[in-house]
């Protein structure tokens, strides 16, 4: 290769790459969620506006929902149309910056990336009456440029957790508020839907802007219903930027759990923000058990084993053990509306799982069974060990027990 050739490629690749790891893909030094807490809050956000044609129709469903948002424009856009950014403020929500034009930071040199952010949040500060605090290049991309730009004016980078993917063709409406509240895909596929603290990344412009006007309503309704609260991101509580500890969590989940929830056909029990529990079909293991309803359960019956939904449970318990107990209380029904709803479930007779949240479990109905010594060791070894991967604060030295909850105790208390 030409060595003009491949010193251009080098340094495009460290004017490219590094950004596109540090703060795009993983997340570091950039606001992604906030905790956890017992009012599951979601940050609601919409790019790439104002749009005369659009931002009107997200703002009054809005309106309608009682929710307010932050919305990341355009100085260009916004010097266009400063009615709609006088709008936006006089209705409470949030003006944060992205950028003046929109172009890919990829496709700019580093001189025009620096001078698009100063030149759009100059722009938003004349028309809003007050500097932006949060950034968003578009696309999220971000670059050496835009990033030491964003440090001079004090700007926090946003990203995003849950993108609702409504500037896609495949996604109408009723996609997109599938895809946030459950994560399921219009292929039938599955991604991570909604958690406590997410933020939401939709449009207020172009096609998306279209999409998101017409899926606002029912996503707003079906939120609310699952006990969500959107809000502004500015107004999440413990809003954090990522950090390097984060990191291994993440390749934990992409590579360990997924291979696991695959291989045991691990489901989701997402009915709601506070949904804790997943399942998985299978005989349980025994040893046989006199049930609290007056029954016995043999080896091999017809059962489901519990996991928690690890990085539920660790932002919820950031919020307090408090916090932990409700959101396991409130799952308890998710066990019963299971029985009901899913076929394959159907003839279920005890949801049983290993656990060291035995303080919580037991008052919820759950029964404790004590386990052999060498697996108790052995599970709670891994169990401490995923607590804190996931981000819990340590825990007492306690060891783990079977738990279980039989059909006819679930559906007396929580059918």
């Amino acid at each position: 290769m030409n060595p003009w050739a491949a010193g251009a490629l080098l340094a495009a690749g460290a004017y490219w790459g590094p950004p596109y790891l540090l703060w795009q893909w993983w997340g570091l030094s950039v606001v992604q969620r906030g905790l956890g807490s017992a009012r599951p809050e979601l940050g609601l956000t919409f790019d790439d506006g104002p749009d005369p044609e659009t931002t009107p129709r997200v703002l009054d469903a809005l309106a309608e929902a009682g929710v307010r948002a932050t919305f990341f424009v355009l100085g260009e856009r916004a010097e266009a149309h400063p009615e709609l950014i006088a709008r936006l403020r006089d209705e409470g929500h949030e003006l944060a910056l992205h950028g003046w034009r929109h172009r890919h930071g990829w496709a700019r040199a580093p001189a025009e990336a620096y001078a698009d952010v100063l030149r759009g949040a100059r722009t938003l500060e004349k028309l809003a009456g007050t500097p932006p605090r949060f950034f968003r290049p578009p696309h999220g991309a971000y670059t050496w440029a835009q990033q030491a730009a964003a440090r001079r004016l004090g700007l926090t980078p946003v990203h995003w957790t849950v993108e609702a993917h409504d500037w896609h063709p495949a996604y109408g409406p009723e996609a997109v508020v599938r895809r946030v509240v459950e994560g399921t895909l219009p292929g039938g596929g599955r991604i991570e839907g909604a958690m406590p603290g997410d933020i939401v990344v939709m449009h207020d412009a172009g096609p998306g802007g279209r999409t998101a006007a017409e899926a606002l309503p029912g996503l707003l309704a079906e939120l609310k219903a699952r006990g969500f609260h959107p809000k502004p991101v500015g107004a999440l509580r413990g809003l954090r930027r990522g950090e390097w500890r984060d990191l291994p969590k993440r390749a934990w989940v992409a590579t360990v759990d997924r291979f696991f929830d695959r291989l045991y056909h691990v489901e989701e029990l997402n009915y709601g923000a506070h949904s804790v529990f997943r399942v998985a079909k299978g005989p349980f293991p025994g040893p046989a058990v006199e049930v609290a309803s007056g029954g016995r359960i043999e080896p091999g019956a017809p059962a489901a084993e519990l996991h928690l939904h690890s990085e539920r449970m660790a932002r919820a318990g950031e919020a307090g053990s408090l916090t932990a107990f409700r959101f396991f209380k409130r799952s308890m029904p998710d066990l019963a509306r299971a029985l009901r709803e899913r076929p394959h479930l159907a003839d279920v007779e005890v949801f049983w799982g290993v656990s060291l949240f035995q303080e919580i479990l037991e008052p919820v109905g759950f029964q404790l069974v004590e386990l052999p010594p060498a697996r108790r060791r052995f599970l709670g070894t891994y169990m401490h060990f995923l607590h804190r991967l996931y981000g819990g604060t340590p825990l007492k030295r306690i060891w783990p027990k079977l738990v279980l909850i039989d059909r006819a105790t679930l559906l007396e208390r929580y059918g």
